[in-house]
This record gives structure tokens, sequence and C-alpha cells, in this order.
């Protein structure tokens, strides 16, 4: 959800140090730990990115020795890798309801209760959020010809 590593790290960090603190806040009547925790991290989420408004990320070095990527397959993964940063950066463009849906259904595997009980919203809700999420992805990433 941040688009970066240390960030989420931070955050992953975070939430854990909530729970120890306060793990009587954890209600299983209300829903799972995982659906707990990711709600932990949603929150904690949303106050950084309003904190970062601001902050600039860094570009990615690469790999580190070139000469371990045969020549071959240099092309290629040269291709892979620019497909790859354009899904990303178009994942971290969508709307922030849309995003939360797409990262926690099709990335984070839950189902969409499961999901709804994280963003606090109906499961429809969530079926509708993903539905216009995808098709957002797939107009954009059409957009700049990585899909047909």
């Amino acid at each position: 959800m941040s688009g970066n590593q240390t960030t989420a790290e931070e955050i992953t960090q975070e939430v854990f140090l909530r729970l120890i603190h306060k793990p009587k806040k954890f209600d299983p009547a209300k829903g799972t730990l995982a659906g707990y925790l990711f709600g932990i991290a949603r929150n904690v989420m949303r106050g950084q990115m309003a904190t970062s408004f601001f902050d600039v990320p860094l570009e990615d070095a690469g790999p580190e020795d070139p000469a371990l990527i045969a020549e071959s397959d240099v092309l290629s993964e040269l291709d892979r890798q620019e497909r790859i940063e354009l899904l990303h950066k178009s994942v971290l463009a969508l709307p922030a309801a849309y995003r939360e849906a797409l990262v926690l259904c099709d990335l984070e595997e839950m189902s969409y209760p499961e999901a709804a009980t994280v963003l606090e919203c109906p499961a429809g809700t969530v079926a509708s959020r993903l539905h216009r999420a995808r098709a957002m992805l797939k107009a954009r990433l059409q957009v700049v010809r990585c899909v047909r």
C-alpha cells in the first residue's frame, strides 16, 4: 500500500507493537486476528501517508552485479522490470478505497467478507470496489500498452 518496503516494515513493526501493548483491544467476536491486524495496518498507513506527503522516494539502484544476469536475458529482464514498475505505479495511482480492496483481495488473497471486516464496509462494497479497481488498472495499463 505504501509503495516503499522500508515504510511497510516500519508499519508492520508498529502494528505488532500496538498488539503487544494493548492485546485486550482484540475481540475475536468482531473478526479474525488477521483482519484486526490489517485494520491497524490500514489506519497506521493512512496516518503515515498524511504525514509523509512531501517525501520523495529514491530510485532503486537495480542489480548490484550486472554480470550475474546472462546477456541473452538482459532485454527480457529489463522489459519485465519495466512492466513490474509500471504495474506498481499504476496500483499506487488508484484511489485509496479501490487500492485497498485490490491489495486485500488480490494480493493478500482475502475473501470479500474478510476484506469487508478490515475495511469496515459491506462485502458487496468490497466486490464493487474491486471490480472498479481492476477496470481502472486495466484501462491504465492499456493506455501505456502494457496489456491488450
